[in-house]
């Protein structure tokens, strides 16, 4: 059973009277998104919950069973696949996950379920390969979820970001501006960053004016403007759901950054080479750094 949960795209006119495209074809139509979230709970009744906070993103399709979910998940539109602690008939789900995870390593499984319940089970799902556990009671249910599902560890988004770190940041640095990147949506604190390679968050500051880098918090604010972008040409998504995964208040606010870092509006960035060209302007930004130092 498939809830459909259609992403709106509104053509636009682009900086300098650039041209951007309107909606992609199967989007136009309203009917589906290109990604599905596979969904299997324990109970039935917990379904909706679920897909309102889900609500926007993309097809929440439910799976009766686990084979089914474990079928399902080879397809290249399956974006996530979500499991409670055990199916609807008692049985665990480490088993299923542990099957999907040699098919596809790369595809967040995240396991939803009720705090109290999670200790027996814990154990078994993270050796078979949970990448996430997001609690039901979870006072941010709807942005853990998102930021779980849509997290920076994308493969293609790792090895674009490292080849332009290796270009532009000396290298006893790049795990510096690796951790913003991989956490970009959890708005990482400069004494957490610092702690990560071992510093103070006052040497850490010398030290990266010293070779040329621009500060943590900028490091940080083009983290999220990178991984936004990379979103906005890669999915579907709403600005507004982006910008809730990724800790802003609104989409106008993660407009306003995608603007001030790249001078262009986020539909222009989701046309092709629109992370390309958010990357090439983080690469002129540190070198402009380095050059003023």
């Amino acid at each position: 059973m498939t809830v459909s949960v259609a992403a709106w795209l509104t053509p636009t006119g682009g900086e300098g009277g650039r041209t951007v495209q309107g909606p992609r074809a199967l989007d136009a139509r309203g009917l589906a998104t290109l990604h599905h979230i596979l969904v299997q709970l324990s109970e039935v009744a917990l379904r909706p919950r679920f897909a309102e906070a889900c609500k926007a993103f993309g097809d929440v399709v439910w799976c009766d069973d686990l084979d089914e979910l474990v079928a399902r998940s080879s397809a290249r539109e399956a974006l996530a696949v979500v499991v409670d602690l055990t199916d609807r008939g008692g049985a665990s789900t480490a088993a299923a996950v542990a099957r999907i995870r040699p098919r596809r390593p790369e595809l967040p499984a995240i396991l939803w379920c009720d705090r109290a319940a999670a200790a027996e089970h814990l154990g078994a799902l993270a050796t078979a390969g949970i990448s996430s556990v997001v609690f039901r009671d979870d006072t941010e249910l709807e942005r853990r979820l998102l930021s779980a599902i849509t997290r920076a560890s994308d493969v293609a988004f790792q090895q674009l970001t490292d080849q332009a770190l290796h270009r532009r940041v000396p290298y006893p640095f790049i795990p510096v501006v690796r951790y913003c990147l991989d956490h970009a949506a959890s708005m990482p604190r400069a004494d957490v960053i610092a702690r990560s390679v071992g510093l103070t968050p006052k040497a850490l500051g010398v030290q990266l004016r010293r070779v040329g880098l621009p500060p943590v918090s900028a490091l940080v604010m083009w983290s999220k403007a990178l991984v936004a972008a990379y979103r906005l040409e890669k999915t579907t998504e709403p600005v507004a759901v982006i910008a809730r995964s990724l800790g802003f208040s609104s989409g106008s606010a993660l407009r306003r950054l995608l603007k001030r870092c790249t001078n262009e509006v986020p539909q222009v960035l989701r046309d092709p080479g629109g992370f390309g060209w958010t990357l090439r302007c983080f690469e002129r930004y540190l070198t402009k750094v380095r050059d003023h130092r």
